[in-house]
C-alpha cells in the first residue's frame, strides 16, 4: 500500500507527473493502480497525490466522480502542477 510519505518529494526534489489508474464496477472507484480500495479510501488516497502536485480536494474528488459518472470501467488520471489530466 501506498504511504503518505511515499507521495511527497523530499525538499529540492523535482515532483514528476504522477499516473493514476482508477478502477470502477457499477459507477464505484473499486481499485487505485490495481490495488482494491473502498470508496473513502480511493479518496483519501487520490486527495494525498493531488495535494503532492498542487490539485485540491475538491478537484480530485470531482475527477473521481465524473469518470464514474460517464461509465468508465478504467481511467488513467495524470496528475501535475496543479492540474488533471485523462490520459
Amino acid at each position: 500500500m501506498i504511504t503518505i510519505g511515499d507521495i511527497f518529494p523530499a525538499e529540492g526534489e523535482f515532483l514528476a507527473p504522477d499516473e493514476v489508474v482508477v478502477t470502477y464496477d457499477g459507477g464505484v472507484p473499486v481499485a487505485i493502480d490495481g490495488e482494491t480500495v473502498s470508496v473513502a479510501e480511493a479518496h483519501r488516497m487520490l486527495s494525498a497525490r493531488g495535494e503532492a502536485q498542487r490539485i485540491g480536494r475538491r478537484e480530485t474528488r470531482a475527477a473521481l466522480e465524473r469518470r464514474a459518472c460517464r461509465g468508465y470501467a478504467s481511467v488513467r488520471l495524470v496528475l501535475y502542477d496543479g492540474r488533471i489530466t485523462v490520459a
